[in-house]
């Protein structure tokens, strides 16, 4: 039997610095620009809203999919996943209006969809007596991840209108 002879404490050794220098730099904050302030306060909106989004359209694919052909959690994870790189794909190449953005979107995840409803945990006579239950269930999961963008949108456009940055300096 061998005995790993370590230091104690080594594996705190980062965080613990990490922490110190937390620590440092909220006791003795530099000056800050309005810009820097509003560029942080934008990062942490829209990283806040990306994980309710991506949140929200999980739970509610997830339900979906319990309760009109039983996906696994993960297997509705990587469902959105993909989704989300989807999405994000088709934003990124078509620099259109946003509602034609989701139009370009919704046949190409309706596929997606379509095809990871294929569940190997499902016998294979009751995938083949509803392929009308999975297409519904792939053109509801779908529009899961779009109505989420939306409504995240107006969640932070209400949040920003909402907060004012008057006590910072420019």
């Amino acid at each position: 039997m061998d005995v790993c002879s370590r230091e104690p404490g080594r594996e705190y050794a980062l965080p613990f610095f990490v922490l110190v220098l937390t620590a440092a730099f909220l006791a003795y904050p530099p000056s800050v620009w309005a810009v820097e302030v509003g560029c942080f306060c934008t990062f942490v909106f829209v990283s806040t809203m990306f994980v309710i989004g991506v949140g929200v359209t999980v739970v509610v694919k997830y339900a979906l999919s319990k309760k009109m052909w039983a996906l696994s959690f993960k297997r509705t994870s990587v469902t959105t996943f993909l989704e989300v790189i989807l999405l994000v794909a088709i934003l990124i190449v078509l620099q259109t209006k946003y509602y034609l953005r989701v139009l370009a979107y919704l046949p190409i995840a309706f596929l997606l969809n379509y095809a990871m409803a294929a569940s190997g945990s499902a016998a294979p006579q009751e995938r083949q007596k509803t392929p009308k239950k999975r297409a519904a269930m792939a053109a509801l999961s779908c529009l899961v991840l779009p109505v989420a963008v939306q409504v995240v949108a107006w969640l932070a456009m209400f949040l920003s209108n909402v907060i004012d940055f008057k006590e910072v300096r420019v």
